[in-house]
């Protein structure tokens, strides 16, 4: 029987697993924020030796980024082929927004319960600035923060995991299409509606308005898409 290691050993065992544990949280977080946004392209093939250079860390915490991030789908491992950014596809656009407007409609309902006054304000303002522009970029980058800020008041972990897995394949798709066409026909996003709803503690008024604003969005990707031949 092998001894039971002391008091120092334990704790110096536990910080090397934590300290891998951030390790690979913070390239898996790197490397997705590069896969949604786009900078590495759907479909362009993912080099470890480049992904290390590019990130800043080592061969273990790339590698269970990659093993993270297959399952998040936002990358795909082809045996004796190589790992590639998974392609945007019509195809999938329904199935994320099927799930979307189930979970989504359950984020805002729980947002209007649990969020704090700070948080529904902060959420105006979020509105409020991106109806305000007229810039495609800037209005993707206020959206995702909007519905971040949103998962963050429904107080649910697990809810705000699985949202923002499938919310960032739909936001994958227009930052793709910022990239690829030079001027989308698209119509800026409203959310003043939803805030309102949220701030006044209204869940079947946030409900419906965070479901027509997937739906639009959906359908605007995949007119975008299609009309560009995409």
């Amino acid at each position: 029987m092998s001894p039971a290691p002391v008091a120092g050993e334990a704790r110096s065992g536990r910080a090397e697993v934590s300290a891998a544990n951030l390790l690979s949280e913070s390239a898996t977080a790197a490397l997705r924020t590069r896969l949604v946004r786009c900078e590495i392209m759907p479909g362009e093939r993912l080099s470890e030796p480049e992904l290390r250079a590019t990130l800043g860390f080592g061969t273990s915490p790339v590698r269970e980024a990659i093993r993270r991030l297959e399952f998040e789908k936002l990358v795909v491992i082809y045996p004796r082929s190589g790992t590639y950014a998974t392609d945007i596809a019509l195809k999938d656009s329904r199935s994320v927004t099927e799930l979307r407007l189930e979970i989504e409609a359950l984020a805002a309902a729980l947002a209007c319960q649990r969020g704090s006054r700070a948080e529904k304000e902060r959420l105006a303002e979020l509105a409020e600035r991106q109806h305000e522009t007229d810039d495609l970029q800037e209005c993707i980058d206020l959206d995702a923060a909007f519905h971040r800020s949103m998962y963050r008041m429904t107080r649910n972990d697990y809810l705000t995991t699985t949202a923002e897995i499938h919310f960032n394949l739909a936001l994958r798709q227009w930052y793709f299409c910022s990239k690829e066409v030079e001027t989308p026909d698209w119509t800026g996003v409203d959310h003043r509606g939803l805030a309102a709803a949220i701030a006044a503690g209204d869940p079947e008024a946030a409900g419906r308005h965070i479901r027509e604003h997937v739906l639009h969005d959906s359908h605007q990707v995949v007119t975008i898409l299609t009309n560009y031949g995409l």
